[in-house]
């Protein structure tokens, strides 16, 4: 979140305090009040609950399994977010030393599951952005969003996740997971 003069602004919202209205990405909406009766609308029908809650759950499943299956991994507990995204992280004893860990995301605006490379602190992700621009990273395709400071480089692991299959889809992120962390390392040891 930053503050600025008369105005307040987080992840590409603004609240305006002396217009009382909210922009988002620069477009004008509605004003907070009327936001807030659509989100308590929303809420009323149940199924942004039920969706938000199985996607923690989901997560909680997929860290337990980290843990269960890679003992070896530091990971953390879950971050839930606003609504904007839900992630754990983990890290090796190697990333670790080098202030680095991985963090496994779902974006709830889209729908996806992300695995992010991400450093203690803007300083170390600094350091480490000449090192993974513009590299070769043994055939998966990584990429960086330049508003999203969260992270060094960028892979998404499934655009579509299918929560009705969810050996599949751990499954799926496992794989995806484990291939990022040797292309990582391999990387880092050169």
């Amino acid at each position: 979140m930053f503050f600025e003069f008369g105005r307040v602004v987080w992840s590409g919202w603004m609240l305006d305090k002396t217009l009382r209205k909210i922009k988002f990405k620069g477009r004008n909406m509605k004003t907070l009040n009327e936001l807030i009766e659509a989100y308590t609308n929303h809420l009323q029908q149940g199924e942004i609950q039920i969706a938000y809650k199985g996607i923690l759950e989901f997560l909680g499943k997929l860290r337990a399994d980290f843990i269960k299956k890679h003992p070896h991994y530091d990971v953390s507990s879950i971050y839930q977010g606003y609504m904007d995204m839900s992630y754990f992280s983990l890290s090796t004893k190697s990333l670790k030393d080098k202030g680095l860990k991985i963090a496994i995301v779902y974006l709830h605006d889209k729908g996806d599951f992300e695995v992010w490379l991400s450093a203690r602190n803007r300083e170390i992700s600094k350091q480490y952005e000449s090192v993974f621009c513009g590299k070769s990273f043994d055939g998966i395709t990584v990429f960086h969003d330049d508003n999203n400071q969260d992270a060094i480089i960028e892979y998404t692991l499934t655009s579509s996740p299918n929560f009705e299959d969810q050996v599949i889809l751990t499954d799926i992120i496992e794989q995806g997971i484990e291939a990022f962390i040797t292309a990582v390392s391999n990387l880092l040891i050169r």
